[in-house]
């Protein structure tokens, strides 16, 4: 059966097509099946080719771009416009919105460009808030297609609505996404006076992905498995409900310490309170009541995730071709779906329900078939009884994203790319662009990013580090180089226009503390007014620093930031300054190009290293810059350039890894007679198959079990309340957080092995190694796919081998276990005694619920009576009634 879809569209371009109007007919007997398959016949290619040979653009597509529009996209970072008034508005770079702060009554276009090797991937959202209006949905979506002919047609293009985003969306936003109320017509101002205040209540929810909303000022908002901030000016409120996550606590405290900071001028006192541990009578006064005898639970208040519970519909692919003369969606009925199927010349739609739809687009593709492909995909969802939200997502040819591919039973990789080309961002790799740009064309295409950026970033620069409060100058020949321990303040002056210009950069190092954090943005604020409010404020955190802050750092070498600091203003016996000072340091070198290059202190210690990366050891008598096997040669450029920046003007000796002289493993402490260290060493064999890690959560936090990918990861991203499983191919490693429940790892460990035997790839459970990692345990060839590891996140100040000695020590050793024996632990061929059953004095593995499946035939017969068959053969009202009347409820 085939399917002939006939499109009307308004004509006029200035009023966007907000539906469409579709005609189906039902062709039988395979009228036009024989046009679906791969590459159709000649007769069609001889149309296609004619019709295209005389093409004129179609009525109702842009001749003539938005002038906002010119030169975006050439850079990495973000790009957001909001519509205003039926026109796109380009925000300034210190826009709430690029903070995650969104009015619920406006449409915003967001443009992500990242790095990706020598090449830049783009992608494009369009957020739809649930207030915005029809008119200006419709302008977001017809600008959007807009902005993505004005890259070429190449980036990927996601439809996103307020309360149901993608993933890939809120990794955008590492603060969490916060929505607020009103639009560009409300006229919501910011307000920084007590009498002019409005007490605002914000509601903090999320498992991983955060999400922040304004609720009414009222008991009635609240509940207890969410997180609440109550901001009244100069008190700021943070609830924490019983039943809330640790990461909402944590994300509340960013956002509570944001608003102290930033709007405030670090004056607000916070006040945080834990349900039912802590006195909050101030809290509900300052609501205007007092506390309410009953709160509501979590459960009463909901969950908006019910979408994501909704079966997955069969998936249906279609064809969208205009070769015959008139647009035709016609369905592919041949499955399971394959990439071969795909044909260059056309554009596809891959329907699959309520959980998404992708539109896919030929590189040989007509612009109509272009254009038509994305409303009609986008129309299904009215057509075909989706809810509003349900996600639309455009891929182009060869930039195909994992979760389109994986929908396919094939995807065969072709000329897979090399370790070392992506190892600069270890990160779930989208887009794949082959690493064939020469130095002088990737210096080209900087030029061309710095132009789009603020300035080249010569200008003149003046750094102050926190000390004691207070802001200390850093002798200039010190520019450049940073402290993990310490905050600093800078104050960056360029030229526009003949006129002086400011950007007030404050940065704040991972290990830094809070007071001094605090005193950061405190001096931001005072240098701001020192200047008559003309600078532009941008707070800057350790490993998310924005690419002119780079490009700023390239005067004077590059960027470096050593391990340590400066003590905290507030001292104690344990607070003392803490800098590396026995001659030998280690430090890991990151980056393509000048605005994402740096170098970082690390471990001085073999475990340190991997082969995707490069690496310089800095030894009292020498100087190493040690390149990985896997590295690429821009990462081997960016060494050679950063290295005197750390040496000064020692020499480098340059080492490729396997040709280490004896004196490198020294300065690592390692003993090279006692044979090769042990690090995360990519193996010659497997080089040719190397596919980027992919990193996925498992958990239950909605009332069932889920799995969700995690997109640009971080080790931010693994949830100490839930179960990870980290894809690296040839190994697959379930990682356990200490607050994961029972069913959230048991879950987890079948999912991986089901994950790996279902892969369209050859390789199976048998075949590819599936272990079990504990947080705080994590062996190196974990750790080397996570930028920027801290050891100390979870291992309280020991490092990875520190830890390992210690456990060792206590007689528990650090390993990881295989996922066949870890399942062991939950299965119910173990059997106890009757009277452990009934004590609970039970590993945490056994499911309390299923506790007589745990007896042995013999002794379930004398306590139950029946035989275990007999006893599962019963209604299962039935089967709770024996449990309680022998104790085992």
């Amino acid at each position: 059966m085939c399917v002939c879809v006939c499109v009307c569209v308004c004509p006029s371009h200035h009023v966007p097509p907000l539906s469409l109007s579709l005609s189906v007919v039902l062709f039988r007997n395979g009228s036009s099946p024989a046009q679906v398959g791969n590459g159709g016949d000649e007769r069609l290619a001889m149309k296609r080719a004619a019709s295209r040979s005389c093409y004129t653009p179609p009525k109702g597509m842009p001749t003539v771009f938005d002038a906002s529009f010119k030169g975006v996209g050439q850079k990495p970072g973000l790009d957001i416009w909001r519509v205003e008034k039926l026109a796109v508005v380009k925000k300034p770079a210190n826009d709430k919105a690029f903070q995650g702060q969104l009015h619920e009554g406006d449409a915003y276009i967001i443009l992500h460009t990242k790095q990706v090797g020598p090449a830049l991937e783009r992608h494009i959202y369009f957020w739809l808030g649930k207030d915005s209006s029809q008119d200006e949905q419709g302008v977001a979506a017809y600008k959007t297609v807009e902005l993505d002919q004005s890259l070429g047609d190449e980036p990927v293009q996601h439809r996103e609505v307020q309360g149901h985003e993608t993933d890939e969306f809120l990794d955008l936003f590492k603060g969490g996404l916060q929505y607020l109320p009103g639009g560009v017509a409300s006229g919501f101002k910011h307000v920084d006076k007590e009498g002019e205040h409005r007490m605002r209540l914000m509601h903090v929810k999320g498992r991983r992905k955060i999400r922040v909303s304004e609720v009414p000022v009222s008991a009635g908002s609240v509940n207890e498995g969410d997180v609440f901030i109550l901001d009244a000016f100069m008190e700021i409120y943070q609830w924490n409900g019983k039943e809330a996550s640790r990461l909402e606590k944590t994300k509340a405290m960013q956002i509570v310490q944001r608003i102290r900071d930033q709007e405030r001028g670090g004056n607000a006192k916070i006040v945080v309170l834990d349900q039912g541990k802590d006195d909050d009578t101030a809290f509900w006064a300052k609501m205007g009541g007092s506390k309410p005898a009953k709160i509501k639970s979590a459960k009463e208040a909901g969950s908006d995730d019910a979408h994501e519970r909704s079966a997955v519909k069969e998936m249906t692919l279609y064809r969208v071709s205009d070769a015959s003369g008139s647009m035709q969606v016609t369905p592919i009925e041949e499955k399971p779906y394959k990439k071969e199927q795909l044909d260059t010349n056309d554009a596809f739609i891959l329907d699959c329900g309520p959980a998404g739809i992708f539109v896919w687009v030929g590189k040989g593709a007509t612009k109509e078939e272009r254009a038509f492909s994305m409303r009609t995909g986008t129309d299904f969802i009215k057509q075909k009884g989706y809810p509003n939200h349900t996600p639309v997502t455009r891929v182009v040819e060869t930039g195909e994203t994992p979760l389109f591919k994986e929908k396919f039973a094939s995807w065969p990789e072709a000329n897979m790319l090399l370790p070392g080309q992506y190892a600069q961002k270890p990160k779930a790799i989208q887009k794949r662009h082959f690493a064939v740009a020469s130095l002088h064309n990737r210096q080209t295409d900087s030029d061309m990013a710095k132009a789009a950026l603020p300035d080249d970033g010569k200008g003149t620069l003046e750094v102050w580090r926190i000390e004691n409060f207070e802001r200390a100058p850093v002798p200039k020949e010190q520019y450049g180089h940073f402290y993990g321990g310490d905050s600093y303040v800078m104050l960056y002056t360029y030229l526009k226009n003949d006129k002086k210009c400011y950007i007030i950069y404050f940065w704040q190092g991972l290990k830094s503390s809070q007071d001094e954090r605090g005193a950061s943005a405190i001096h931001a604020v005072k240098l701001d007014e020192e200047y008559g409010g003309d600078p532009v404020q941008v707070r800057v955190v350790q490993n998310k620093e924005p690419p002119h802050f780079y490009l700023v750092m390239q005067q004077f070498g590059g960027m470096v930031v050593h391990a340590g600091g400066h003590a905290s203003g507030f001292k104690n016996l344990n607070d003392k300054d803490s800098y590396d000072t026995d001659g030998t340091r280690l430090f890991q070198v990151r980056g393509t190009n000048d605005w994402d290059t740096r170098a970082v202190q690390v471990e001085e210690e073999p475990a340190s290293l991997n082969s995707g990366d490069v690496f310089i050891l800095e030894t009292p008598k020498q100087c190493y810059l040690w390149f990985g096997k896997g590295c690429s040669g821009d990462e081997r450029e960016f060494g050679r350039q950063i290295s005197p920046t750390i040496c000064g003007r020692r020499e480098v000796e340059s080492i490729m890894e396997g040709s280490e002289p004896a004196e490198f493993w020294a300065g690592l402490g390692h003993d090279i007679a006692n044979g090769r260290p042990h690090y995360a060493e990519v193996k010659e064999a497997q080089m040719q198959e190397y596919r980027p890690p992919r990193l996925f959560q498992c958990s239950n936090a909605r009332g069932y079990f889920y799995v969700e990918e995690i997109f640009d990861f971080d080790q931010e991203d693994l949830i100490e309340d839930d179960v990870m499983i980290l894809d690296a191919f040839f190994e697959v490693f379930v990682w356990i957080g200490a607050g994961a429940n029972v069913e959230e790892r048991k879950h987890a460990l079948e999912t991986a092995k089901e994950y790996v035997d279902s892969d369209p790839t050859d390789r199976t459970s048998d075949d590819t190694a599936i272990m079990v990692v504990k947080q705080g345990r994590e062996p190196t060839n974990f750790r080397c796919h996570f930028m920027a590891w801290d050891d100390e996140k979870w291992s309280n100040g020991m490092n990875y081998e520190q830890l390992k000695a210690a456990l060792s020590a206590q007689g528990e050793a650090v390993e990881v276990v295989s996922v066949s024996k870890a399942l062991e632990a939950f299965s119910t061929d173990q059997k106890f005694s009757f009277a452990d059953l009934k004590s609970n004095n039970l590993p945490d593995t056994i499911d309390k619920t299923q506790k007589e499946q745990y007896l042995a035939d013999g002794e379930f017969n004398s306590v139950f009576g029946m035989s275990r068959e007999q006893f599962n053969a019963l209604p299962k009202w039935k089967q709770l009634n024996k449990k309680k009347d022998v104790g085992l409820f």
